[in-house]
């Protein structure tokens, strides 16, 4: 493991190279790691331990705070979900982008007879980012915010991977606000509704898709139509119920064909996005990404269409074809596996048994009522699974546990430090920003909506080199990301939050410095801020009297508040052992220069610690 550990690592304390250290080990040995002891109560019982809750909220929010965590122990699992599951919409990612623009360029031109599109050269992609975590970090319907994170990394869409969209952002937001509404609908619903975004069309080329000419020798573009069935609901092999493959002289068999793609491509011709003068244009300043793209007949190919075995007749409309073809995928077994196998490794576990993936099979196949592809059913199943609640029934050749990935930590700190809006400041346009989030790309590996391909930042089946991974056939998706550079990125970022952001650092910087800080926030990555006052508050003790004796007491106490506040799940002894050794040298004679220190550093190395970032 030492050629992972980087030059860049060796400047960092020497706690911290050994817990980043052990993090990589970790990352390659998860299934060796031990769950709990923790009996977790039967559903429907009020009694919910802290853990418990923790670990649930988890999986169903983008980190629990106290607030949380109290309503949890109070309403019970299912309570809390129906609530959640019924709540609407708090925050529309599109509107709050919108509200962005304006109010950090009030002199410029953002709308035209189309609607809204940022003027040339406007970052609109550093407003949709900015509302994308305002919502994650602060909105109360925190179960719909995640579950369509979980379907924004299966049903993607980058604006890193394709630049006209980082120009156009405002249509990734409208594509985040369909996931959204869509989150606990039908998951054939869904797929009609990311077919015909503008968002999904211009990544995956559908816009602007024309018919083939045979005169030109030119055929339809086969993106879509390809990742429609590989990454949107079929995969690449048939399965059994419970996700086992199914073979034919021992190989598996796979669900479509070459033929099905071309034939599959045909129906996705003739769309276009709203009110663009001329089909498939990608101009700045034509074209409506923030609705529906629309038919034009002069470029659909209206012959018959065979597809997985289905005629699809010819002559019907655009529309009617593209709802045909849908219909025939939704129809085939291997959906309510693939999307609920996916849907299981994104909120609860890499490796769920065949049984857990057979029970939420079924689940999408009848939520009781005899609805196919309701995913409020799903979800429900998923977070209330046996074998994701009750810790007796998990298999142990199945371990209920996943890697989390630097947006979760990251998410799950500003949420349990209780985050707040960046101070006001002044943009370079004039505009007053108050009451913001302010969020660009963080240098951490990962960034919503920023997936290098349509493949995601990891593979779902992705397998690290090292053992206990393939000879027993497990995986470990986010250990594709997590690298010396991913984790050196998201350390530094702690360290910005806690040296730049929190409310106490800062104040006891040079005014000059704070005012440099001040001016700083439009182009800093993140502006946000915390206040770390009630754990320096426990420092007390060591500002009144200086004592090994009373700085030991103290220490212990802040490494409790802070892991009891920050993590998920306890601190490993030796993790907990190697913080309070790291912080019994004091480093500043100014005592709250160095009570802000223990708090920032100890909080640092207990984000880095192995069982911070291994979900159970």
């Amino acid at each position: 493991m030492s050629s992972l550990i980087s030059g860049k690592i060796r400047t960092l304390p020497i706690n911290t190279v050994r817990i980043i250290a052990l993090l990589l080990l970790s990352a390659v040995c998860v299934s060796s790691a031990s769950a709990s002891d923790t009996t977790s109560a039967p559903i429907g019982e009020p009694q919910i331990s802290l853990l418990e809750a923790k670990r649930f909220l988890a999986r169903a929010t983008f980190g629990p705070t106290q607030t949380d965590i109290a309503a949890l122990q109070e309403k019970g699992y299912e309570q809390w979900l129906d609530e959640q599951i019924a709540m609407p919409i708090q925050q529309r990612q599109l509107n709050r982008t919108i509200a962005l623009a304006l109010m950090a360029e009030p002199a410029e031109q953002h709308f035209a007879a189309n609607g809204f599109m940022g003027p040339q050269n406007s970052p609109t992609w550093v407003y949709q980012t900015s509302a994308w975590w305002e919502a994650a970090l602060t909105s109360p319907d925190q179960l719909r915010q995640r579950v369509a994170y979980a379907l924004s990394q299966i049903l993607v869409v980058s604006t890193a991977a394709e630049p006209y969209l980082r120009d156009r952002a405002e249509g990734v937001a409208a594509y985040n606000d369909l996931l959204l509404e869509h989150a606990f609908g039908n998951y054939r619903d869904l797929l009609s509704a990311i077919t015909y975004s503008p968002a999904m069309g211009v990544f995956l080329s559908h816009h602007g898709n024309r018919k083939g000419d045979p005169k030109k020798g030119t055929s339809p573009d086969e993106n879509y139509a390809r990742e429609l069935m590989q990454l949107f609901s079929l995969g690449l092999y048939h399965v059994n119920n419970d996700g086992t493959p199914k073979l034919s002289s021992g190989e598996p068999i796979p669900v479509y064909t070459q033929t099905d793609v071309m034939e599959l491509a045909r129906v996705f011709t003739g769309w276009d996005m709203v009110a663009n003068p001329n089909f498939g244009n990608r101009g700045n300043k034509t074209g409506n990404l923030t609705v529906p793209m629309e038919f034009n007949k002069d470029f659909h190919d209206f012959g018959e269409k065979t597809l997985l075995g289905k005629t699809i007749p010819a002559n019907l409309s655009g529309k009617d074809d593209v709802e045909a073809a849908l219909d025939i995928i939704f129809a085939q077994p291997e959906v309510a596996v693939f999307v609920g196998k996916q849907l299981i490794q994104r909120l609860v576990t890499s490796n769920p048994s065949p049984e857990y993936i057979a029970r939420v099979a079924n689940a999408f196949n009848d939520n009781g009522q005899g609805v196919r592809g309701d995913l409020a059913h799903v979800v429900r199943s998923i977070l209330l699974d046996s074998e994701a609640i009750n810790l007796q029934a998990q298999n142990s050749a199945h371990p209920v546990q996943k890697l989390r990935e630097p947006v979760l930590v990251v998410a799950g700190l500003l949420r349990a430090l209780n985050v707040q809006p960046a101070k006001p400041w002044v943009t370079k346009h004039n505009g007053k920003m108050e009451g913001v989030y302010w969020f660009k790309k963080l240098d951490i590996g990962q960034n919503p909506f920023m997936a290098p391909s349509v493949f995601n930042f990891y593979e779902p089946d992705f397998q690290p080199a090292g053992e206990g991974f393939a000879n027993q056939d497990l995986v470990a998706p986010e250990a594709q990301l997590l690298d010396s550079q991913t984790l050196i990125g998201t350390y530094n970022l702690i360290n910005v939050i806690f040296k730049v952001r929190d409310t106490q650092a800062v104040k006891l910087k040079p005014e000059k410095e704070q005012i440099r800080l001040a001016k700083q926030a439009w182009g800093s990555s993140l502006n946000t801020t915390i206040n770390t006052a009630p754990y320096i508050a426990l420092l007390e003790p060591t500002n009144k009297n200086n004592s090994n004796k009373n700085r030991a007491k103290a220490i212990k106490a802040l490494i409790a508040k802070l892991e009891q506040d920050l993590l998920i799940e306890p601190l490993s002894e030796e993790s907990a052992q190697a913080i309070a050794s790291y912080l019994e040298k004091p480093k500043s004679k100014n005592k709250k220069i160095e009570a802000q220190r223990l708090v920032s550093d100890a909080a640092r190395m207990m984000l880095m610690a192995p069982s911070n970032w291994v979900q159970r």
